[in-house]
């Protein structure tokens, strides 16, 4: 079932018709009800005057009489005299405290039920009159009050006022009928002036639907100089436009698709050499990879196979420097504890090119377990101590925190605290201090445990900080430390394998902290 009010909505024409129709019968109503309001006020008022007009009048007789305390037949006789007229109903005089005294005319019994009551009654003018209508019948009060005494009597006058609402019913039957008679006329009025109005619109609406569907109607008739014409005349721009437009797309269109063919061609062929390309690059991807493989071999064969020879070499230089093949002299023991330095570094060396080699294959054996730090704190601390004291260094280690249990190798987390502990003694002037501390904190998703080492040594530049993790970056001053390069590196894989990461913060001629946190439970 169609909704109207969608109906209504869905067209500016029957918007229109609706809303001046509505408009034009809320008119017609208001100038009615205005009109019977005033009519009914109008004869109703003329009613009134009339009332008050003829029972002065009687008053005027009636006062001689009851100042006399005449009888109450006398009186009654005046009352008779405006019997005559068709209009009163009843015609009654009241005593002071409101009571019937006499009664005339009588064609309709009065309702004593709507009577005024006597506290309405005593306020009353002297002069003046009280109105009461009910039901067909308009009551007038009017006192009648003796100079002398102060006594006050009331006459009361009923008067038939159906006619008033006969000539109501008159006057509204003749709005309606000349209502209708304006409404018919004025929805004439109304159809023509909305079709002339929506004629147009409907044409453009269509035209704006052709067009929206790909069509090109014909160019709109312009009337008028309004505000619909002026948009029709735009629409019509709109349409030579859009030929126009057409007419360049179409030819646009035609050398497009050449180019498209052409830069098909092109690049179907750089597809086959990209094809050709990616096929070489794969190639050289597996040697690579091969390579790679074969240079890991290379080291850990080539290191394996150093650390034998290396160490035979360091026993009988050892042995050398105990006297084992007799005392030497001051210049040969020099000799043998230069070339005796020197393979302690290459023994390191081939250590950190072995343990580098098992991380990048993987190979690296972890032992974890859930450990507090204090211990393995305080015996890396008690291995580096006697290092620090040659060196005139203290080495403190601050071991509120330490006792935290924390998932971890305590193999590796020694060697990278020997790394981290060794490179601050070297790095650290005479008198300086180095300190290890630790702390919960929150990381990697949930609490972790930090290990930092703080020295007072020279510090590294901004420039070199992001490059102390590096494979073989040597980051100190030129000449004032020998090292292979790769301990930090191993640190970092260590600690990147327990899940947790590592830092550097530095200020030049300031010190260094390096920490590293691992999370509680991996």
């Amino acid at each position: 079932m169609m909704n109207p009010f969608r109906w209504i909505r869905s067209s500016i024409r029957r918007k229109a018709i609706v809303s001046l129709l509505l408009l034009l019968l809320s008119a017609i109503f208001l100038i009615g009800l205005s009109i019977v309001s005033w009519a009914r006020h109008f004869v109703v008022d003329e009613s009134k005057r009339l009332a008050a007009s003829t029972s002065r009048f009687v008053v005027n007789d009636l006062s001689g009489l009851v100042y006399a305390e005449s009888s109450l037949d006398e009186i009654a006789g005046v009352m008779d005299r405006v019997c005559s007229d068709s209009a009163v109903l009843y015609a009654l005089l009241l005593g002071e405290d409101g009571k019937l005294l006499v009664s005339s005319c009588n064609k309709v019994e009065p309702d004593h039920s709507n009577a005024l009551p006597l506290s309405e009654l005593l306020t009353i003018e002297p002069e003046g009159s009280r109105f009461h209508v009910y039901e067909d019948v308009l009551e007038v009060y009017r006192p009648i009050t003796n100079p002398v005494t102060g006594t006050r009597h009331f006459f009361l006058m009923g008067f038939n006022i159906a006619e008033v609402h006969t000539i109501i019913s008159k006057v509204t039957r003749l709005i309606a009928i000349n209502g209708f008679i304006v409404y018919l006329v004025g929805l004439m009025i109304l159809l023509t002036a909305v079709n002339r109005l929506a004629g147009p619109l409907d044409h453009l609406t269509e035209g704006i639907q052709d067009v929206g569907s790909g069509k090109f109607p014909s160019p709109l008739a312009v009337e008028g100089e309004d505000e619909i014409a002026s948009l029709s005349s735009a629409f019509n721009k709109m349409l030579e436009d859009l030929n126009k437009s057409r007419s360049e797309i179409e030819e646009y269109q035609l050398h497009l698709e050449e180019m498209v063919e052409e830069r098909t061609s092109s690049l179907n062929r750089a597809n086959t050499e990209l094809g050709n390309i990616n096929k070489s690059l794969q190639a050289a991807n597996e040697k690579l990879m091969e390579l790679d493989k074969l240079k890991s071999n290379f080291l850990g064969i080539a290191t394996h196979e150093l650390k034998t020879p290396l160490a035979v070499v360091e026993g009988y230089l050892e042995s050398l420097e105990d006297g084992f093949a007799g005392e030497l002299s001051e210049d040969q023991q020099g000799v043998v504890q230069q070339t005796l330095a020197s393979c302690y570094r290459m023994d390191n060396l081939i250590s950190d090119m072995l343990d580098l080699t098992k991380i990048e294959a993987g190979k690296l054996p972890m032992d974890r377990q859930h450990l507090s730090f204090i211990h393995v704190v305080e015996t890396v601390a008690h291995q580096m101590a006697s290092m620090a004291e040659k060196r005139g260094i203290s080495l403190e280690v601050i071991d509120d925190g330490f006792e935290t249990e924390v998932y971890f190798d305590q193999e590796r987390i020694s060697q990278v605290l020997v790394n981290l502990i060794g490179n601050s003694i070297k790095f650290t002037p005479e008198g300086g201090k180095v300190t290890i501390f630790g702390k919960l904190v929150e990381a990697h998703g949930g609490q972790a445990f930090s290990v930092s080492v703080q020295d007072t040594g020279i510090g590294i530049n901004s420039e070199d900080l992001p490059h102390v993790f590096e494979e073989f970056a040597q980051v100190g001053p030129s000449g004032k430390e020998e090292g292979t390069g790769l301990g930090l590196a191993i640190c970092k894989r260590i600690v990147e394998t327990h899940g947790g990461t590592i830092s550097a913060e530095s200020n030049l001629g300031e010190g260094s902290v390096f920490s590293f946190t691992i999370p509680i439970e991996v």
